[in-house]
């Protein structure tokens, strides 16, 4: 009994262990991972704020092709930067100046104004209508930049130059040929140029032509022809402030010089009532020989009468000063003007212009040499511009109508040429008109005379 108790306790017991030997065991539902606390989510980037730029600017009438190169290049900008839109305005010759005065004395008008060099910018800082500009533009981009030095004045830079213009004289290698000139051997002193106009003469042809009666040519004149005694521009801005007298000989000789021309026959006989670019078109017709020209047309001028048709030389010598034998070039430019709400983003884009992609593509679009280092020379193929790229970096000199009141520049050059070539006034009363009309100026611009003389230290 006692064994069969036993056994059944056993049974009983096995029964117990049985099933929990047999059966997987229920674990025990894993504790949940405690939840990360949620990050804030992250902030989109704010938009850039939207900027409109106004660009007036001058160029075309010059370089033809930089219409299409300013649309383009406005373009690529907007696409790189979506916040920043263009309003370009291309003014005309008349209205460049002008319109911006107006602009300055209202405060109000375009962010970014084209400028001459020299005093047609600084003139602008005198009078508050535009700000320096070398801390918004990164220094290593100055040292490409070409022409600088006519845009400074007190230590700052007020302005960045865009394209060069130069004045080579340019001559028809096949009317020098027709009329036994060596055009491998253009004139290169005052008296062979003045057996060239004999001999251009001689065989019916203009010697040089020439278009006065809207006076810019008086200006191109007077920077091409007044350099040759002088050494430096600082001769002229010397004489404009009182330190110095336009009577003298040495800046009298260049009105006898060009009435010397015009005694020997070297010019078109209607001159006076032609304005300037009549007298050019003289040239680009070839009914004349030679022409006190500009650069910036020659790759124009090539697409009307053939790259064969046109020969560069320096203006011969008549005298020996160290700008007798130089070629003039000057930079055609930028400022940004006071009142703009955006100036830095109004010199980024100046900066964007001077890219290597911007500055190759101006050179593709108008012939005319970028203000830029940058340029890849092997763009230029033509040998006349090859001869303009060496002149410019090899003995470049400065333009002295940009150193000189515009006062000056209108009322003695402009009206002293025309007086000149009707024969109503000698040299030396075309000095005293020059004189006068400084001594007015100083007069009535007391504040400009003073800024002049600032600028010549």
């Amino acid at each position: 009994m006692r064994t069969t108790m036993r056994v059944l306790s056993l049974l009983a017991l096995l029964a117990l262990l049985v099933p929990a030997c047999g059966a997987p065991a229920t674990e025990a539902p894993a504790e949940a991972p405690a939840e990360a606390p949620a990050e804030a989510p992250a902030e989109a980037p704010a938009e850039a704020e939207p900027i409109k730029l106004t660009i007036w600017w001058w160029g075309e009438q010059e370089a033809p092709g930089a219409q299409a190169w300013l649309d383009e290049t406005l373009a690529l900008y907007s696409e790189a930067n979506p916040n920043v839109t263009f309003e370009a305005v291309l003014q005309s010759t008349d209205t460049l100046i002008p319109a911006f005065q107006s602009a300055a004395a209202a405060k109000e008008g375009p962010d970014i104004q084209y400028f001459w060099g020299g005093v047609w910018t600084i003139e602008n800082a005198w009078t508050d209508a535009i700000i320096p500009v070398d801390d918004l533009i990164p220094a290593e981009e100055w040292d490409h930049y070409l022409n600088v030095f006519e845009r400074q004045y007190d230590g700052k830079t007020w302005g960045v130059p865009w394209y060069l213009s130069g004045n080579p004289v340019v001559f028809n290698p096949e009317l020098f040929t027709q009329a036994g000139l060596d055009p491998n051997a253009p004139p290169a002193t005052w008296d062979e140029l003045l057996v060239a106009c004999d001999k251009l003469r001689a065989v019916d042809v203009i010697p040089i032509a020439g278009g006065v009666k809207d006076g810019w040519f008086g200006g191109w004149l007077f920077s091409i022809l007044a350099r040759q005694p002088h050494d430096s521009e600082k001769a002229f801005m010397e004489a404009s402030v009182g330190q110095a007298s336009y009577t003298e000989p040495k800046f009298t000789e260049w009105w006898g010089r060009l009435g010397e021309l015009k005694d020997r026959g070297c010019w078109n006989e209607d001159i006076g009532s032609l304005d300037y670019q009549q007298g050019q078109d003289l040239f680009v017709t070839g009914k004349a020989a030679m022409l006190f020209g500009n650069d910036t047309f020659l790759a124009g001028w090539a697409q009307t009468m053939g790259w064969d048709k046109i020969g560069l030389m320096l203006t011969p010598q008549y005298s020996d000063g160290a700008l007798a034998d130089d070629y003039i070039v000057t930079a055609q430019g930028w400022g940004i003007t006071s009142w703009s709400e955006h100036p830095q983003e109004a010199a980024d884009f100046l900066v964007f212009m001077h890219t290597p992609d911007r500055v190759n593509a101006w050179f593709k679009a108008t012939g005319v040499l970028p203000a830029d280092d940058r340029l890849d020379t092997s763009l230029i193929t033509q040998p006349q511009l090859q001869q303009v790229y060496e002149w410019d970096t090899t003995r470049g000199g400065p333009n002295l109508e940009n150193f000189i009141p515009s006062m000056m520049d209108e009322q003695a050059n402009f009206a002293g040429v025309q007086l000149l070539f009707a024969g109503d006034a000698t040299p030396e009363e075309l000095g005293q008109l020059t004189e006068d009309v400084n001594a007015k100026w100083r007069e009535q611009n007391p504040d400009a005379a003073a800024n002049f003389e600032k600028w010549i230290e």
